[in-house]
């Protein structure tokens, strides 16, 4: 079913960031989040969520609700390290040790959870955080060997497609 809006071309067929369809203009235009309307054998809700391009709202939701970066339109690059680092100064509901990770671009460990004592919705929103901020669409190398996509008969469409594109 046709989900509504105009097709928006992605920059290249695998591109998991831009928006398939949008309807609108100017300050108006919304785009469908291309993940979240996969149904869920896919990794998606089968839901269509539309967010404002104009004031950032997609670009907030692809990359910390999903985790995609809008240079790349791949996953984040996780940290290539973990450890655990006490605290020294706590305070009413807070954890006493935090967990870090060791970021490929920078080399600094960054904080991947909040020191609230708490659960967070979106467990991977301060690595995200960190990484939108300091990628800038660099990947650790070798790591996407195409690894990131459900391999299935619309995977085999896109990539018959791409490599089409790149010839």
């Amino acid at each position: 079913r046709h989900p509504g809006g105009t097709y928006n071309p992605p920059r290249w067929p695998l591109d998991l960031y831009a928006p398939r369809f949008v309807k609108g203009k100017g300050t108006a235009k919304l785009g469908l989040c291309p993940i979240c309307i996969e149904p869920a054998e896919r990794g998606g809700h089968n839901v269509k969520l539309w967010f404002a391009m104009k004031f950032s709202a997609f670009n907030y939701h692809m990359q910390y609700t999903h985790g995609i970066s809008a240079s790349t339109g791949l996953p984040f690059s996780p940290p290539v390290a973990y450890r655990r680092t006490q605290r020294l100064e706590v305070g009413k509901k807070e954890k006493p040790a935090i967990q870090e990770g060791k970021c490929h671009k920078c080399k600094k460990w960054i904080a991947v959870e909040g020191i609230k004592d708490m659960e967070s919705k979106v467990k991977e929103i301060f690595w995200w955080k960190h990484a939108a901020s300091c990628h800038h669409g660099s990947t650790i190398p070798g790591e996407f060997c195409e690894d990131v996509y459900e391999r299935d008969h619309i995977h085999e469409k896109l990539t018959e497609l791409s490599d089409r594109v790149k010839t």
